[in-house]
């Protein structure tokens, strides 16, 4: 398993996991100016050749900001979220980016478990924040 950053050929299979895991994805047009603007900090994992998974980080004011996750179904609960994290934390660090935040559904037990582990702390709720209206928890990371 190989954790590097994306490239043009791993677009359409980004899109693809996007659309799986999201009832609400990011359109291809918003995936392609990601691709375009942050390809340091857009990573995938790699298995057997195959995309599995990939995380999306931004650069805004200095802090670091972790918009997407995503990784195939039948990988899920491995630990590959974990790994895209740490990766992703490394090449922040890299670039000397301390703080990190990130917005998690209020229901997305497993992700929010993950991201404690890594050291995020939940600092605000925010109200109805996703598209059906879930509420969605502000995690942030500091002194990374």
């Amino acid at each position: 398993m190989i954790v590097r950053n994306v490239e043009p050929d791993d677009i359409y299979t980004v899109i693809d996991l996007e659309y799986q895991n999201f009832e609400y994805p990011y359109p291809p047009e918003i995936i392609n100016f990601l691709f375009e603007s942050y390809r340091d900090t857009f990573l995938v994992v790699e298995k057997d050749m195959d995309i599995i998974g990939f995380v999306i980080g931004i650069i805004q004011k200095k802090e670091g900001h972790i918009l997407v996750i995503a990784i195939r179904d039948d990988y899920k609960r491995r630990g590959i979220g974990t790994i895209l994290m740490k990766k992703l934390i490394e090449v922040y660090q890299k670039k000397g980016i301390t703080k990190l935040k990130l917005e998690v559904r209020i229901s997305n037990v497993a992700a929010i478990s993950m991201y404690k582990n890594l050291g995020f702390k939940i600092t605000n709720r925010l109200k109805h924040y996703y598209e059906n209206g879930e509420d969605g928890l502000l995690l942030r990371r500091d002194k990374i």
